[in-house]
């Protein structure tokens, strides 16, 4: 009875493939029980667009009209699937500037949903998970804006780039820096959303030097780390084990060993997510997942599901009399726990 949390489909996102039936139907055949749609939210400033999303000419509006398009077809789905599968409805956070915040809070009055990923996928307005390229204008965006300077580096698309005020400039400078700026906007992010599911901890991770990097070498870094984990954990947040890592060629899922550990240490409940945006996705890397957890220590993970059902580990179909669905809201599911050593051999290769 595997899960993901956390899934995109190419029908609503452009840098993703394949409707979002297929995908629903691909997690059924690998024997998932819980399937979250957790597509991104809608972003109106076109500076926040992906080069392809650009190619493609999308405008605000696209990406408005598309969510609600999503919303309404996952809820028929959710529907059309309800005796094989538990199919959350959800999104997934882009916290890029302050002002976002009223767009999000407007987001949640507009939709119901079961939960949310609280994610970061930008620092400083640039994207940080996306390509090289992208990934060090990053570096040279901080670096422009801590200086203060008006130079080209700290505008986006024309525009000055807008930071959020509580990411106080250091004396650090490339990577380093640009992993603290990370860590205090994921900082704000959690502190303003309080998100059910954190997303991929450790993304900035990606695209650096060496994904590797141990970040309790780095005083400053590993004390914001040590500050959002003891947030995260104060406040009842889980964070997904995220095997899209290891379809990016990382040894292992997210968050790396060190964050992992600690969050270990701090109590920290994990949900399985695949960050699939594709049927070949679905499921990618669970063994691999399970087996990183277990070599680390961690016994059980965490799972949504709606209140009151019950499905055992491999016979995920409902009973028959359990005909009707509860409503969407995270009032009406609750999380459950699940032993690692019974997920594994169950999702097929």
């Amino acid at each position: 009875m595997p899960f993901s949390h956390h899934s995109h489909s190419g029908q609503f996102c452009a840098h993703a493939k394949d409707s979002l039936e297929s995908c629903i139907l691909q997690a059924i055949s690998k024997n998932l029980r819980i399937f979250c749609l957790t597509e991104h939210m809608p972003r109106s400033d076109p500076r926040d667009f992906y080069p392809e999303e650009v190619e493609m000419g999308i405008t605000p509006q696209d990406l408005t009209d598309g969510f609600a398009e999503f919303y309404t077809t996952a809820v028929a789905l959710r529907d059309k699937y309800k005796e094989e599968i538990t199919i959350l409805v959800g999104f997934e956070v882009d916290y890029i500037r302050p002002s976002m915040l009223a767009e999000i809070k407007q987001l949640r009055e507009t939709y119901a949903f079961d939960m949310f990923i609280g994610s970061v996928h930008h620092v400083d307005e640039i994207a940080i998970d996306f390509s090289e390229e992208l990934f060090n204008r990053a570096i040279s965006a901080v670096e422009a804006v801590d200086s203060g300077a008006d130079i080209a580096e700290a505008y986006n698309m024309g525009t000055k780039i807008e930071r959020f005020p509580e990411i106080q400039v250091t004396e650090l400078k490339g990577e380093e820096r640009l992993f603290e700026v990370y860590f205090d906007t994921q900082y704000i992010m959690l502190t303003a959303l309080k998100p059910p599911v954190i997303g991929h901890f450790d993304l900035i991770r990606l695209k650096c030097n060496d994904y590797k990097v141990n970040f309790r070498t780095m005083k400053s870094v590993w004390e914001k780390i040590v500050r959002n984990v003891k947030f995260i954990s104060e406040y009842g947040g889980m964070v997904e084990i995220n095997s899209a890592a290891t379809r990016k060629g990382w040894e292992y899922p997210y968050p790396g060993p060190d964050i992992l550990q600690l969050m270990k240490e701090e109590g920290i409940r994990f949900v399985l997510s695949d960050d699939s945006h594709g049927i070949a996705q679905v499921a990618f890397g669970y063994e691999k997942s399970l087996a990183y957890l277990e070599k680390q220590g961690i016994e059980e993970v965490w799972y949504y599901e709606w209140i009151g059902w019950e499905r055992g580990i491999e016979d995920g179909i409902l009973r028959p009399e359990d005909r009707y669905l509860p409503k969407i809201s995270p009032q009406c599911i609750e999380a459950k726990r699940a032993i690692v050593k019974d997920l594994r051999g169950i999702v097929p290769a």
